[in-house]
């Protein structure tokens, strides 16, 4: 639980609503949520049902796209800072003792009955744009109000209620599998994204090759 940590302050409530109102607001992005691509056989529920946007804080063609990957990732910024403060082990810990926000990162909806129902973890070694390999932790950015249907992580035992506002950092990896509890009667919306091991640059060099 002590790898489990909450932020919660007025700025976050903004940077939420300006997810929502960015999310009602520009339909032309959506997509249908994706998730562990080899479980999409018929005869097995996916393991993820959502409406998501894709954001890539480094991309400009989209300027209200731009500046709103620039917002939410400037807040969690400012959480990441204070997690790193109170414990200075886990970065000093880290590979190149350095750690970077993803810039590629999803907003998603789950209408009533949806959700990211299978348990899984955020480390993955598959080969894409966001270095799945390489990430340490993980964060979600609640943007409305959802209690019975937060984030339910398996080994520790604990719900963490969809609460808007509340931007939740936590462990990448197998020690905190998680998955997402469903309302059949209630909408909810998040921000959500990773934090991997090593330099920015060097990643972003990387990135222009993909």
């Amino acid at each position: 639980m002590k790898l489990i940590a909450c932020y919660r302050n007025q700025g976050f409530e903004q940077v939420a609503d300006e997810v929502m109102s960015f999310f009602d607001r520009r339909s032309d992005l959506h997509r249908s949520g994706i998730a562990f691509e080899g479980f999409s056989e018929s005869n097995i529920e996916p393991a993820k049902v959502s409406t998501d946007i894709s954001l890539v804080e480094i991309d400009r063609s989209d300027p209200e796209a731009f500046g709103l990957s620039k917002l939410v990732l400037r807040g969690v910024k400012g959480a990441l800072d204070v997690y790193l403060k109170e414990r200075p082990l886990l970065l000093d810990c880290s590979p190149e003792k350095s750690l970077f926000i993803s810039p590629i990162f999803n907003l998603q909806r789950y209408a009533p009955g949806e959700g990211f129902k299978r348990w899984h973890c955020d480390w993955t070694i598959s080969d894409e744009e966001t270095e799945p390999v390489n990430r340490v932790l993980a964060w979600i950015l609640y943007c409305n109000d959802v209690d019975s249907a937060g984030t339910e992580f398996y080994w520790q035992a604990h719900h963490e209620p969809a609460e808007r506002g509340k931007l939740v950092i936590f462990p990448a990896g197998i020690s905190h599998i998680h998955r997402g509890r469903v309302s059949n009667c209630q909408t909810k919306t998040i921000a959500t994204g990773w934090i991997n091991a090593g330099l920015r640059d060097s990643y972003l060099s990387r990135l222009s090759s993909f």
